[in-house]
């Protein structure tokens, strides 16, 4: 598990208006909890935030937290974004001894080139990652599956990866996490995608219909206004 050092400020106010002042100075408000931590408001530099996740582990960070000259062990709990510009809001971090243990969430990277994939066939990954239970100390970057002995037809399962002392894999043995199918026709596909609906009939027009040739207008002609009554007509 990679470690990363953070330099992180007590914040001395909370509330929605000290957290926007500190994300427009750049920082990021957030939260530290856990292992013998009172719980405790702090912010963060964006930049160095953003650096820290910007590996192949994702949130799996083993984060050195400094603050007022000590500093805390932690692990990335929550991260939230903003939903339209996706930049972050807060974090949430808890704080860890190396020696406890967790469970998190690995990136399953598939390695090898299949035989079957050689030969044609398609392959294809359900699980891209996979939920283990370690000791902070031993959390793994990724795990590998080698995919190199796979024919069409066959999967590779959980149960089929290489076990580790490190560690221990918690989902369902029987999940595939990789699959060799057999390459689709042209012929079956056309089969497929009509099952499907691919193939539907042009919409038909709401409303009145309209000769061929003929423009369709853009919008009703307006009313003429009615006549004003005759000057007869008000003398009488």
């Amino acid at each position: 598990m990679a470690e990363v050092k953070l330099a992180a400020r007590k914040r001395t106010s909370t509330g929605k208006g000290p957290a926007r002042q500190a994300r427009r100075e750049g920082r990021v408000p957030a939260t530290l909890y856990g292992h013998g931590v009172d719980p405790l408001s702090i912010d963060l530099d964006r930049r160095d935030l953003i650096t820290a996740f910007h590996t192949d582990s994702g949130m799996n960070v083993l984060l050195d937290i400094e603050i007022e000259g000590g500093a805390t062990l932690a692990i990335a709990r929550e991260l939230q974004r903003d939903p339209v510009r996706g930049t972050l809001l807060h974090a949430d971090f808890v704080a860890v001894d190396r020696a406890q243990e967790i469970e998190v969430d690995v990136p399953l990277h598939l390695v090898g080139e299949s035989t079957g994939v050689k030969s044609g066939g398609v392959l294809e990954q359900p699980l891209f990652t996979l939920h283990v239970r370690c000791t902070v100390a031993d959390v793994p970057d990724g795990i590998d599956a080698d995919i190199s002995a796979l024919d069409i037809g066959d999967a590779l399962r959980v149960a089929d990866l290489a076990p580790d002392a490190t560690f221990t894999i918690l989902d369902d043995p029987d999940v595939p996490v990789a699959i060799v199918a057999a390459p689709i026709s042209e012929e079956e596909l056309e089969a497929m995608e009509a099952e499907a609906g691919v193939e539907q009939e042009a919409p038909e027009m709401v409303g009145e219909e309209v000769e061929a040739g003929e423009e369709p207008a853009e919008a009703e002609e307006a009313a003429p206004p009615p006549e004003e009554p005759s000057e007869e007509g008000q003398q009488g």
